[in-house]
């Protein structure tokens, strides 16, 4: 039978003691990725050495157990005498005790024979305290093994951060139960920016520590220089890489550059190797145009959001669609266009005055604010509406349950008020309607057209 088929690790809560009040936030972030890492490794192959030590103490235990059962057989058979038993009864119980000692004899002798088989691949699981949330204090040195025994606890990760100079200081350490020992401690200094930059590097030291087994490496060189590398959604950098450790896995890798075709693949990080992979981006199709104004002025020409110059101007950009916005003239004279698709072809855009907005609100605009200002207004003629309907019917009740007849003619005036009220509230929802339905025609019918040079 193959036994202990678990490690359980357990992660100790930073000690923070030293740093100042303001900056202990940090040990939970380093505590929140410590617990990620260790959360992403589901297997620990063990040594020899570990594989022995695991199984000298079961055995061991279950010889012990099996003696103490059998002194304890032996014990109750010597104490028969002592029962005041008949003959027949002492007899009968003697027989039984010295079966079961038989049998207890033979289980000690295949205890002693057969030591039991460790399994060398164990699943690593995080101690249940942790998916609890429960994080205790690093013990001190000579209460580790206490600690752990009383949890069961396998492997224990224990670190502390403190500052020294203006640089944060990181240490950090993985103990072993089974044989008292450290299995791992580093010392790592590091500015509080570089934080986010350093945790990685942890977090592959205590993979190989934790699992077993060796780390790989990755790097990636792309052309042009200015390509960004993207591995697994997280920007890497651009150009190169640095030599990226970490645990044996896929990696999506994803390359851009502005006037490029993308690239994307999978890369193996292999253990104990470096995987490099080097690569250019293809070029995108590029046109090259012209763009003037119709009337030979100068226009301002924007594309995509960026000011690109006056025209006439020369424009070499990647084959695809572009929002292009023409300006004309500065200050009150100042005449633009709506956004426009462009189409790039090589050849020449000419910008009719037609493309620009001749009045000094567009019509879309001018609907959206009429729309804007009839919701308004209905808003504010139904909640008094409601109030002035409230009043009057408070005076027709007055009239009706109180028999006061002097409150007619102020319920009368009321009354008349609300359904005017009303009436007023009716006509602001049409119009309301009415504006809202201008305002989405107006939108569609100015929506942006689309223009591409003219080949000539």
């Amino acid at each position: 039978m193959i036994e202990k088929s678990e490690t359980v690790v357990y992660i100790c809560d930073v000690d923070v003691s030293r740093l100042p009040a303001e900056q202990r936030i940090a040990g939970l972030q380093i505590r929140t990725a410590l617990v990620n890492f260790l959360a992403q490794i589901h297997e620990r192959k063990r040594s020899h050495e570990e594989i022995t030590q695991y199984q000298n103490r079961l055995w061991q235990q279950r010889q012990d157990a099996a003696a103490k059962a059998l002194a304890d057989a032996r014990n109750t058979r010597d104490m028969l005498l002592f029962k005041g038993y008949s003959k027949q009864k002492y007899e009968s119980e003697l027989e039984k005790i010295t079966a079961s000692i038989r049998d207890l004899e033979k289980k000690q002798t295949q205890v002693r024979e057969n030591p039991p088989l460790i399994v060398e691949t164990a699943q690593l699981v995080l101690h249940r305290d942790m998916a609890n949330g429960v994080f205790s204090g690093a013990p001190k040195d000579v209460e580790r093994k206490n600690f752990c025994q009383t949890r069961s606890i396998d492997l224990l990760l224990s670190s502390s951060l403190r500052e020294l100079y203006g640089r944060w200081i990181l240490s950090y350490s993985m103990y072993r139960a089974i044989d008292d020992r450290e299995l791992y401690s580093d010392i790592v200094a590091f500015a509080p920016e570089e934080l986010e930059s350093i945790l990685p590097q942890i977090g592959s030291v205590l993979y190989q520590v934790c699992s077993g087994l060796p780390t790989g490496a990755v790097q990636i060189s792309a052309q042009p220089d200015s390509a960004e590398i993207i591995i697994n959604e997280e920007i890497k950098g651009k150009g190169t890489t640095p030599v990226l450790e970490g645990p044996p896995e896929d990696l999506r890798v994803t390359i851009t550059n502005p006037g490029y075709f993308p690239n994307t693949f999978i890369l193996e990080r292999k253990p104990d190797y470096l995987s490099r992979a080097r690569l250019s981006l293809s070029p995108m199709a590029r046109n090259v145009f012209q763009i003037s104004s119709s009337d030979f002025s100068e226009l301002k020409l924007y594309i995509d959001g960026f000011y690109r110059g006056q025209s006439p101007l020369s424009v070499e950009l990647p084959k695809g669609l572009y929002s292009l916005q023409v300006i004309k003239g500065s200050g009150d004279s100042e005449v633009q266009s709506v956004p426009f698709i462009l189409r790039t072809e090589d050849g020449t855009l000419s910008i009719q005055d037609s493309y620009l907005q001749k009045g000094p609100e567009k019509p879309v605009e001018r609907a959206r604010k009429q729309f804007y200002n009839a919701f308004g207004r209905f808003w504010i003629a139904l909640p008094v509406a409601f109030i002035i309907n409230g009043v009057a019917d408070t005076y027709i009740n007055a009239i009706n349950y109180g028999g006061n007849e002097n409150l007619l003619d102020p319920a009368t005036k009321w009354y008349y008020s609300a359904q005017g009220a009303w009436v007023l509230t009716g006509v602001f929802l049409v119009e309301t309607l009415y504006r809202l339905g201008s305002y989405v025609y107006s939108a569609n019918r100015e929506t942006s057209p689309v223009i591409e040079p003219h080949k000539e």
